[in-house]
């Protein structure tokens, strides 16, 4: 009798610990269903041959449903509705066989119930039987990657478009301290400079490294100038490319202050080509074709200068006039390209009597005029040195010319 009470008791105990452990598991088991049913990433089963099994909220969300019945109900087989590129299915079953599991495999699939094109990537693993080896279904989780995509799309064309532009796009930024950091540079300016952009990044002073001398100065302070008005940054300058090249660049850029700090964001351009058709339109507009001598417009604009400043620093100037004699008879009886060359050689020697001051002006077909900008602070020393200068280009003149 006793020992069927203790018996009794005993299984009593047992039965009360095996409810509590019952009772546990399945709290658990709610717990961890509630915890996949709560999850912002879809958590999915499915049979081996494409059917859906079971999946959380975030997945029938994302598959356009609203129930897990509507959408256990709408899919069919998952390889031939839910993916785009009809292969991909049996891409990532492939991978999930040979190695059990797949990770982070990204497709653009249907959002199943409207049809709408997303992309996604998944990852998953393959479970079997311990017992027999065969597979049972597999598992896995599905997170939505759509924005990213475009996101990495819109900043391939954009890399795709910076490729293709004249020049570069940049960000610089001035610190507190006074050093320089380059955040942002597109590739446009290693075709400006020879150099690849992590060097540019890596080493901010390596553009002004490039510099012409007699361009930095005016650079830096153009550029100090927009950092303390906050003004556009607008200037043009010279550089000296790796590979040798003079190049003229033009930097354009608008400044903002952040946190002391002002960065500027523009754009750097090779104007190499447009400063060269200004100098032949210049060339066009103020110099002799032949001889390459300023022609009467720059004669004009310098006499004036000339004069004005020696009125300003009271100091004497001098005006040479040169006619050729017989250059007619010359020109008829050899021919025009003989009075050409004959022409050239004149100016060339007249050039090499003037000092790096004064002006050698063709201002007709065989006339010429001198500026010797500062010949004295006396009326008489003037007139020796105008007589002085005039003798040496006569002496100039009167050797041999080779026709």
């Amino acid at each position: 009798m006793t020992a069927n009470c203790i018996l009794s008791a005993l299984l009593t105990l047992w039965m009360l610990r095996f409810r509590r452990l019952y009772l546990a598991s399945r709290t658990e088991q709610k717990r961890s269903i509630d915890l996949i049913e709560n999850l912002s990433e879809g958590i999915y089963r499915s049979t081996p041959d494409g059917r859906q099994i079971s999946a959380n909220r975030a997945l029938v969300k994302l598959n356009g449903y609203d129930t897990l019945e509507e959408m256990l109900a709408g899919v069919g087989d998952i390889a031939k509705e839910w993916y785009v590129e009809p292969n991909r299915r049996a891409e990532f079953q492939a991978i999930l066989k040979s190695s059990g599991r797949v990770d982070d495999f990204v497709s653009e699939i249907y959002r199943h119930k409207s049809r709408e094109r997303i992309w996604v990537t998944e990852s998953a693993r393959l479970v079997c039987d311990e017992t027999n080896g065969k597979q049972l279904f597999y598992e896995g989780s599905v997170r939505e990657i759509t924005e990213t995509v475009k996101r990495l799309k819109i900043e391939e064309q954009f890399q795709k478009l910076t490729r293709q532009l004249p020049g570069g796009l940049f960000q610089i930024v001035l610190h507190q301290d006074g050093s320089y950091t380059v955040p942002y540079l597109s590739a446009g300016a290693s075709l400006i400079t020879g150099i690849p952009v992590e060097e540019h990044i890596a080493r901010p002073s390596l553009f002004t490294d490039l510099m012409l001398e007699e361009d930095r100065d005016g650079f830096q302070q153009a550029q100090r100038n927009s950092a303390a008005q906050l003004t556009p940054w607008d200037h043009e300058f010279r550089i000296r490319a790796r590979n040798g090249e003079e190049k003229w660049i033009r930097v354009n850029a608008r400044p903002e202050a952040v946190a002391g700090d002002v960065t500027w964001h523009g754009y750097i351009s090779d104007i190499s080509t447009r400063k060269q058709q200004e100098m032949e339109i210049r060339e066009l507009a103020y110099f002799d074709p032949l001889t390459r001598l300023p022609n009467r417009r720059m004669f004009m604009d310098r006499i004036s200068q000339a004069t004005a400043d020696c009125e300003a620093r009271g100091v004497f100037g001098a005006l040479l006039f040169i006619d050729l004699d017989n250059f007619k008879t010359l020109n008829d009886t050899q021919g025009h390209d003989v009075g050409d060359a004959f022409l050239v050689q004149v100016a060339d020697r007249l050039r090499r009597c003037v000092g790096a001051r004064d002006l050698v002006a063709r201002i007709g077909g065989d006339e010429f005029l001198i500026i010797l900008d500062e010949t004295g602070a006396d009326a008489a020393r003037a007139t020796v040195r105008a007589i002085t200068s005039a003798n040496q280009m006569l002496a100039a003149l009167r050797l041999d010319f080779e026709l």
